[in-house]
């Protein structure tokens, strides 16, 4: 099977340079449908790419659709009524595909909460109902542009990841997974790392990693980003025997300012330049400033424990980040304190939310508050269910030769 040429001969003179590096695939789709997205496209002024009528060369070698893409972004709309199963092969092979520069969108007649749960966890970050009207995709696409002009792949420039953890309640043990998360990507992989303490006051990243109080808060950085550089940068961090540096959070009340936002954007942006990792321990709620990190950040962990309360709170959030067009594969939700001996069972939790779990966390309830209480995180090479778990995160974080390099063999997450 081939991939169609681009577009008809009437169409050539109109998307020969596709504005700013936009070009769109379709995988399965019927000939109207096709026609629907090609339209869609021209009127966005980027490039259509063609066709797969059938699934099975993109499953087979999803490579040979690269060579469509002028070195910006692509975007893969694929049907999911024609066949299911091939469906979502397909977009799981296309998950990994220019990392950080593709898309998929599912279209599909059902909206079932099964079916759109499992495009989903194929890799497709939007779902779309037919009939595919064009003022649908012009959407979907304008909200990629927007992800893609923000890009520093389409800057040119390398940047690290953004990574921010965000407990739904107080409580919820997200600084506990940030503080792990951070420190096994600089002491396993000796990844340059950042752990950053977001909460206004009396955070307590500092406290788990046993630092004595800091000298300079985030806080503060924010409010100096006008004269940021890299000499200003380690003069405000702490750094700690695993490998990690830590900005953390005033140790008081005495910082009361609120802040700038344009400065937190600029400060992450900054951070981010700086490390291959900044791993972000916002404080709970959505406030502007944490609704400024989730758009900064490449993936929000957005941590919950299994009681009915904390789930109720977790769908409310995300159904907020959604409708405030947050991408919905920036979305990670983790299931912290995890038992399957709870009355609440995975498939429950996942049909209410109409979102995949990615990470479950045991519990580990009696090693925790013991290194809470002695200021060291729990050592990476412990044979726990928790430390196991979180290595199993932590390798899915790094490119694949330094997972290998770390561990011997890549974990699923989906259990």
């Amino acid at each position: 099977m081939q991939l169609r040429p681009n577009v008809e001969q009437r169409h050539s003179d109109r998307q020969a340079a596709p504005v700013d590096g936009i070009s769109v695939v379709t995988v399965g789709l019927d000939s109207d449908t096709v026609d629907t997205v090609r339209q869609a496209t021209l009127e966005e002024h980027c490039a259509f790419e063609g066709e797969f009528r059938e699934y099975e060369p993109v499953i087979a070698n999803p490579h040979m659709a690269e060579r469509g893409q002028r070195g910006g972004s692509l975007i893969w709309v694929i049907d999911f009524d024609k066949n299911e199963e091939l469906a979502a092969q397909s977009a799981t092979a296309l998950q990994g595909l220019s990392q950080g520069r593709s898309a998929s969108i599912a279209v599909s007649e059902r909206t079932q909460p099964e079916l759109i749960l499992r495009a989903m966890r194929a890799g497709c970050s939007e779902y779309l109902e037919k009939p595919l009207h064009s003022a649908q995709l012009l959407d979907s696409i304008g909200r990629q542009r927007a992800r893609w002009l923000a890009s520093e792949d389409h800057r040119g420039a390398r940047r690290g990841k953004v990574l921010a953890f965000l407990g739904v309640r107080g409580g919820a043990g997200a600084t506990t997974l940030a503080v792990h998360v951070a420190t096994f990507l600089a002491k396993i992989y000796s990844k340059k790392t950042l752990l950053v303490d977001q909460h206004r006051h009396l955070g307590h990243v500092a406290l788990f990693l046993g630092l004595d109080a800091p000298g300079y808060s985030f806080s503060e950085l924010v409010r100096n980003v006008e004269r940021l550089d890299n000499d200003l940068l380690a003069s405000f961090v702490a750094h700690h025997s695993s490998g990690v540096d830590v900005l953390s959070s005033p140790a008081s009340f005495d910082d009361r300012d609120e802040g700038n936002l344009e400065f937190l954007e600029r400060a992450l942006k900054f951070l981010s330049d700086a490390y291959e990792y900044v791993v972000v321990d916002c404080a709970t709620g959505l406030e502007e400033e944490i609704l400024s990190t989730v758009a900064c950040c490449d993936e929000l962990y957005l941590v919950a424990n299994q009681d009915v309360p904390a789930l109720r709170d977790l769908s409310r959030y995300l159904e907020y980040l959604l409708a405030s067009d947050v991408p919905s594969n920036k979305l990670k939700v983790v299931l912290n304190r995890y038992s399957s001996d709870r009355s609440v069972t995975m498939e429950q939790i996942e049909k209410s939310i109409r979102q995949p779990v990615f990470v479950c966390v045991p519990s580990n309830s009696v090693e925790l508050v013991r290194a809470v209480d002695m200021g060291t995180p729990i050592a990476s090479d412990r044979k726990t269910e928790f430390v196991n778990q979180l290595k199993k995160w932590t390798a899915s974080l790094v490119p694949p030769q330094a997972a290998a390099n770390g561990n011997k063999r890549r974990f699923s997450f989906w259990s």
